[in-house]
């Protein structure tokens, strides 16, 4: 992926741009990304596992819904009546709430992966040591992968 940083007054902002895209504004050919590169890409962007996605959407369906208990058992409210304002402002708000704990885990994963990343990389080093056969790329690349494993869980837990 072709990297450019812009200053922007305090840091840097990097702006990540396909290669594919590059390749076809620079000279019309069009590059194919490896497998390993389709990977890389796919553990920093925003897309979330499966797994991830159905643990969000239950925890926001939980907090979405306790209005609802909340008007049924508080405010006396009969939920046969109020069923449909009910249930659309319930599947609505678990919606935006999925998006939002989306959207704090990958800042999260981030932050989560800049504190943890000397621990990992000590802890995998350690490991990899013994193996004479791995290349110093093959041995940074499964700390990177590792490293953003840990992130990974630890922004979802």
């Amino acid at each position: 992926a072709v990297v450019s940083t812009q200053s922007t007054g305090t840091r840097p902002i990097a702006t990540f741009q396909n290669p594919v895209h590059v390749s076809a504004m620079a000279g019309g050919k069009q590059n194919k990304l490896s497998k390993e590169e389709e990977l890389l890409l796919q553990d920093f962007s925003r897309n979330v596992s499966t797994k991830s996605s159905a643990l969000f959407y239950g925890n926001a369906l939980i907090v979405s819904a306790i209005p609802m208990w909340l008007f049924w058992r508080i405010h006396q409210m009969d939920l046969y009546q109020s069923a449909i304002i009910f249930a659309i402002g319930t599947i609505v708000s678990t919606y935006f709430v999925a998006m939002a704990y989306k959207n704090v885990k990958f800042v999260l994963k981030h932050k989560i992966a800049l504190k943890r990343e000397d621990a990992v990389a000590k802890e995998m080093m350690k490991k990899l040591a013994d193996d004479k056969r791995m290349t110093k790329k093959e041995k940074d690349e499964r700390v990177l992968w590792k490293k953003n494993e840990v992130a990974d869980y630890e922004a979802t837990t």
